[in-house]
């Protein structure tokens, strides 16, 4: 069963985890659009998929839980949360949708776990808060402009895994330095975009 809709303007919400005598699986399309009284949600487990723009223009919004039966954030899910200021994504979540937290402007850390394969495009996009990422190695996929206008991001790892990364990933990111494999599609990347990068080994010699 999904949540099409939800018309009330309670500031802290519990979302039941059947509904009717039917198991609430997943959180509609839009489901939550434009819930500004919303400042808190807590999702059951028995949900699998946040549907596409399912918390977007939340603006209240600072606290969620993604419960680890979640396999799917959809596109433009917590769009402009603007108050979320930090967010645990469970390993059960396999990929990241278009836009899923652009211009969450208060996220100030992300942590993506080793489940996720891909991250769509704006998937990050304009979060001006955050500092540093942590890209797992099971990522093959980082769409265009991901993390472009991310004004505060200072550093981004990104592992052997990475086989595409797409166009303006990381423009408009004036103070990043990528930490590379080498000879990696990730350091050919730098490279061929002017970005300023570093190898995991570069400090070795110190240890020497």
């Amino acid at each position: 069963m999904e949540i099409a809709r939800y018309y009330g303007n309670a500031e802290k919400l519990t979302i039941p985890d059947t509904l009717g005598g039917k198991k609430v699986t997943s959180i509609g399309s839009g489901a939550f659009l434009w819930c500004d009284s919303l400042t808190s949600v807590i999702i059951p487990d028995s949900v699998t998929t946040i549907g596409n723009w399912a918390f977007q223009k939340c603006h209240s919004l600072n606290n969620i839980i993604i419960p680890d039966s979640v396999t799917t954030i959809g596109n433009w899910a917590f769009q402009k949360c603007h108050s979320l200021n930090n967010i645990t994504i469970p390993d059960s979540v396999t990929s990241i949708g278009d836009g899923a937290f652009y211009a969450c402007y208060s996220l100030t850390s992300i942590t993506i776990p080793d489940s996720v394969t891909s991250i769509g495009d704006w998937a990050f996009s304009s979060c001006t808060s955050l500092t540093s990422i942590t890209i797992p190695d099971s990522v093959t996929f980082i769409g265009d402009s991901a993390f472009d206008f991310c004004e505060s991001l200072t550093s981004v790892s990104i592992p052997d895994s990475v086989t595409f990364i797409g166009d303006n990933a990381f423009s408009g990111c004036p103070n990043l330095t990528l930490t590379v494999p080498r000879n990696s599609y990730a350091a050919e990347y730098a490279k061929t975009n002017d970005i300023p990068y570093t190898y995991p080994d570069a400090n070795d010699w110190l240890n020497n």
